[in-house]
């Protein structure tokens, strides 16, 4: 608390239903005003603005129109690859292998041979637990391919050494 004021979380409740809307919006039109993110969340025009304001440029391009601070016609052009991934359209390296640990157990639980029931679940396990550090690295790799000649991948972090392979 600063100043006896508590700061306010508003991912939950207004930034990420925000960024949702937008993001599907965005798949069916070039850009979404205000008033279209406002229609699908049924959170009033100035709360949308304001989230709007807060995401950009991290997880939308943001443009505000000259119409006397009528936030109706601003509109958001772009929603960046970050802003997929927090919405769940585009996978992070932990969702992914989170994803596959899940599937190999669900198909460990539908085998009916004891044998490879047995090694699906053990898979399982070795993705989701023991290896889940290395698989991490690894599928943050396929997911953000080398740019240019270097090693830096497209999210600008150099992948750890190919030992830990």
């Amino acid at each position: 608390m600063l100043g006896g004021n508590a700061v306010k979380d508003t991912w939950a409740g207004r930034d990420l239903p925000v960024l949702d809307a937008t993001v599907c919006l965005l798949e069916d039109s070039y850009m979404v005003t205000v008033s279209d993110i406002a229609d699908r969340t049924g959170l009033d025009l100035m709360t949308v603005a304001r989230a709007l304001e807060t995401l950009d440029p991290t997880y939308v391009d943001f443009r505000k129109t000259t119409t006397g601070g009528d936030p109706r016609f601003w509109y958001v052009l772009k929603a960046t690859p970050d802003a997929r991934r927090a919405v769940g359209q585009w996978p992070t390296p932990d969702s992914l292998v989170e994803s596959l640990a899940s599937e190999l157990t669900a198909a460990a639980e539908r085998e009916t041979d004891p044998e490879r029931r047995g090694l699906l679940s053990y898979s399982a396990r070795l993705l989701g637990d023991t290896l889940r550090d290395v698989l991490a690295v690894a599928a943050a790799r396929v997911l953000a391919p080398s740019v240019g000649t270097g090693t830096t991948t497209a999210a600008g972090t150099t992948p750890p050494d190919d030992r830990a392979f």
